[in-house]
């Protein structure tokens, strides 16, 4: 079995590099041709994963969940490279199905939590101990996760468009690293409070909707275990959507607050739906509508979101 490592050396607070080898001492005890690859900037991971997609048996990644949206970003661009395209939505038919597509051979995902959150190893159940975290590499036991896509790129937690990923682009990285999801929290709400939120329009099942914010979510936890999702279920084959249709401030200070309780699902100004796919649109050209995937900033709006179901295997306990 060969193992190909890739790691963001600055995670774990600068112990990326430290944690990597530990994973690699960890894996050839266990029998894994091993090597390392340590990023150098952003976009380095979804080169190196990419590459080994079709030539290592498992790809590690060892860091935060940037690290590994990049890593599952360059394992399905190296996977569609080689089979010619993933699995296709199916909009006909009586169970608007998956209409899966043959895929070559792909690498298994392993994954050594190493960030701020890790909210996917939070999801999966995935060990932080790197000891635990090889035995689970190595006892070879898989999910079929579901990835989320938005404008061609992949994600594994959630997208997020208007107020959320405003907060993304200016929550303060060290009060993330200290308060974790309360640093989302009480930057959305300093946001929600500056200035009226942007307006667009959301499509979904038919139907439109005039909304400030909204996330397609592949997991329960949004940041942390902050539950913005919290029915989603990364193996169904669908994403769970919160749509706030809210214009003011008060009520988008109301809706934050409300997400650590839950009780954002009963707000008034909140739909809640499953699909399989949104589209995101500005209403003019006057402002720029952002989007955010796995809580880094990605693009703005027009936006198509959708989902490519059962498209990763990953290891898990």
């Amino acid at each position: 079995m060969r193992a190909a490592v890739i790691y963001n050396p600055f995670a774990g607070r600068g112990r990326g590099g430290d944690i990597a080898s530990a994973v690699e001492r960890g894996l050839v005890k266990r029998g894994f041709e091993t090597d390392l690859h340590a990023t150098e900037r952003q976009g380095t991971a979804m080169t190196i994963a990419r590459r080994f997609a079709a030539e290592a048996d498992v790809i590690v990644a060892v860091g935060g969940d940037g690290t590994i949206n990049e890593v599952v970003n360059g394992m399905a661009a190296g996977a569609d490279a080689t089979a010619g395209g993933g699995a296709a939505i199916s909009d006909t038919g009586p169970d608007c199905g998956v209409a899966e597509r043959p895929r070559a051979r792909r690498a298994l995902l392993g994954i050594v939590p190493a960030g701020t959150v890790n909210v996917l190893a939070l999801e999966l159940g995935l060990p932080f101990q790197v000891e635990r975290a090889c035995n689970v590499i190595a006892g070879g036991r898989t999910i079929s996760l579901d990835l989320g896509k938005v404008n061609g790129r992949g994600f594994v937690l959630m997208v997020g468009a208007g107020v959320d990923a405003l907060t993304v682009r200016n929550v303060d990285r060290r009060a993330k690293r200290r308060y974790k999801e309360l640093a989302f929290i009480t930057t959305g709400a300093r946001i929600g409070w500056a200035a009226p939120p942007p307006v667009f329009l959301t499509r979904v099942g038919g139907r439109e909707f005039r909304t400030t914010f909204f996330v397609a979510g592949n997991s329960r936890y949004y940041a942390a275990r902050l539950g913005m999702t919290p029915h989603a279920d990364p193996t169904d084959g669908l994403l769970d959507l919160v749509l706030f249709t809210g214009t003011s401030r008060s009520s988008l200070t109301v809706f934050w607050l409300g997400v650590p309780s839950g009780l954002h699902l009963r707000n008034p100004n909140v739909v809640y739906v499953r699909a399989r796919q949104a589209e995101l649109l500005p209403l003019d050209d006057k402002e720029p509508i952002w989007f955010q995937t796995d809580g880094e900033p990605a693009g703005r709006l027009p936006a198509t979101v959708e989902i490519d179901a059962h498209a990763l295997e990953v290891l898990v306990p």
